[in-house]
């Protein structure tokens, strides 16, 4: 994900999460469910994170996140790499589209 323009990593240790941010907006989080299986968590558009749950088991609703607008991917269970990219893309123009114009203006297109 860093090799998105823009995306900044960090690391939480009291949640053992890898954080990525497009600037100072996260966008993604990688780490382990409560039950200690490797998820994905991704900003995601309300309508569409509806959808993405209702369509695949393998996505979930944001794991300690606004249910609403964060969606998470059991990676255990999804196998489909070109879906997980297609999902980081959505989390990354969310995430960019919530920054101020001048600032969207500095990262281009995507």
């Amino acid at each position: 994900m860093t090799n998105l323009k823009g995306v900044q990593y960090s690391f939480k240790e009291e949640w053992g999460a890898e954080r990525y941010h497009v600037l100072d907006q996260l966008m993604a989080m990688q780490g382990t469910n409560k039950e200690g299986k490797p998820i994905l968590t991704l900003k995601c558009d309300a309508e569409k994170s509806e959808q993405f749950r209702a369509g695949n088991p393998a996505i979930v609703p944001g794991y300690y996140m606004n249910k609403r607008i964060w969606i998470s991917v059991l990676l255990e269970e999804e196998q489909d790499k070109d879906l997980i990219r297609s999902l980081i893309h959505h989390a990354y123009v969310e995430a960019k589209n919530k920054l101020p114009k001048y600032k969207q203006k500095e990262l281009g297109t995507f």
